[in-house]
């Protein structure tokens, strides 16, 4: 017999032996053991619970709420923060670019798309 064929009936065996092992492990118990016998004899006692349906409408007053708190949380006045990015002035120096934050103002065009 050649030696790849010897390693080949060999770790057949093994894996063959460590089936069986794994095949007659004890039942286990609790509720997982009864789900598995439910299984096992193509029966299902076990009933997930039911999550509670939401109104749509309900979903979308939460989102629109949620919105116009977030709203209502940023500052009224103007802030101003600078970009990663910069530019090179004529002397070859990096000035900082600086945007206006759009928080507030993106916060109330999604609350205008999604709410009125």
């Amino acid at each position: 017999m050649p030696i790849s064929t010897r390693w080949l009936v060999t770790g057949l065996l093994a894996l063959g032996s460590a089936s069986t092992a794994l095949a007659q492990q004890s039942p286990p118990k609790g509720a997982a053991g009864a789900i598995s016998e439910a299984v096992q004899e193509g029966t299902n006692p076990y009933r997930p619970p039911s999550a509670p349906t939401l109104d749509p409408d309900q979903i979308t007053r939460d989102k629109c709420e949620s919105l116009k708190e977030q709203y209502n949380a940023t500052s009224k006045k103007r802030s101003y923060q600078t970009t990663t990015t910069a530019t090179q002035n004529a002397q070859g120096r990096p000035v900082p670019k600086i945007e206006r934050d759009k928080s507030r103002k993106e916060l109330q065009q999604a609350y205008r798309d999604n709410c009125t």
